[in-house]
C-alpha cells in the first residue's frame, strides 16, 4: 500500500485570486506573504472553508487599486525567466516603476520598495522635479535632498510650472533656499587634502557652485 504523498516544503504553492478593477489575477500566495507583512498577517487570519481568493467567482477584491499598478508589482514579484516580449519582463518605464514604488510602500514590500528606488534613480537623473514629487509622495528622503539641490542650483528661477508640480508650499521653500546664503567649507578626503572650497554665494548668483544641502534639511525638517 502506497503511503500518502507529501507536499514539498518549497515547491507546493497555494494560489490566490485577486480582482483589480475588471481583471482577475491568480498568483502563488507565497511570494506575497514572504515579502510583505501586510499579506503575511492576512494569511494568518482565521478563514472559512470557502474563503475569498480561492476561486474566480469569489476573489479578494482590491478596492482603489489600478490594474496597471498591480500588474507592474506582479512583474517584480513573479518575473518571467524567459520572455518573448519586453512587456513580459520587469517594468521598463518610469510610470511602471512608480507603480511598484507606490504599492510596495502601501503594502510594506520593503525589499521591493528599495529595488524600485534603485531602478528609478538613473531614470530620474535629469528630472529633478519628478524626483522631488516622488520623494514627497513615497518618503524617499535622499531624492528630496538631491532633487531640491538640483533645482536650487539651476539658472532658471522658480516659476509657475514648479508651483503646479511641486505645490505652493514646496515652491516657496525652494525659492527661500535659492535666495539664502550658504557657505561651503573645504571637503577633505582620507588624506586630509582639501579637494574643493566654494565661496559664499547669494541667490541665483553662483548658485551652481553652492551647496544648499544643510539649508534644505533645515527648511524641510529632514534628519
Amino acid at each position: 500500500m502506497m503511503s500518502a504523498a507529501q507536499h514539498h516544503e518549497h515547491f507546493y504553492f497555494t494560489l490566490v485570486t485577486f480582482l483589480v478593477e475588471d481583471c482577475l489575477f491568480r498568483v502563488p500566495y507565497h511570494a506575497l506573504a514572504s515579502q510583505s507583512d501586510v499579506f503575511r498577517d492576512l494569511a494568518l487570519l482565521p478563514v472559512a472553508h470557502k474563503a475569498e481568493g480561492h476561486s474566480d467567482t469569489d476573489p479578494i477584491v482590491l478596492e482603489g487599486i489600478k490594474r496597471e499598478d498591480f500588474q507592474s508589482l506582479m512583474k517584480v514579484l513573479y518575473p518571467m525567466p524567459v520572455t518573448r516580449l519586453p512587456s513580459d519582463g520587469l517594468p521598463a518605464t518610469i510610470e511602471e516603476w512608480t507603480s511598484v514604488l507606490k504599492l510596495s510602500k502601501m503594502w510594506c514590500f520593503n525589499c521591493i520598495h528599495e529595488f524600485a528606488i534603485e531602478q528609478l534613480e538613473p531614470m530620474l537623473a535629469e528630472r529633478p522635479i519628478d524626483k522631488v514629487v516622488l520623494a514627497q509622495d513615497y518618503g524617499v528622503t535622499r531624492w528630496l535632498v538631491s532633487g531640491l539641490l538640483e533645482l536650487a542650483r539651476r539658472a532658471e528661477p522658480v516659476g509657475s510650472e514648479d508651483v503646479q508640480r511641486l505645490g505652493l508650499d514646496t515652491a516657496l521653500k525652494l525659492a527661500d533656499i535659492r535666495e539664502s546664503r550658504q557657505t561651503v567649507r573645504p571637503v577633505f578626503d582620507f588624506d586630509y587634502q582639501a579637494r574643493t572650497a566654494v565661496a559664499t554665494a547669494s541667490g541665483p548668483r553662483g548658485a551652481t557652485t553652492c551647496d544648499f544641502t544643510n539649508r534644505i534639511r533645515d527648511v524641510f525638517n529632514l534628519q
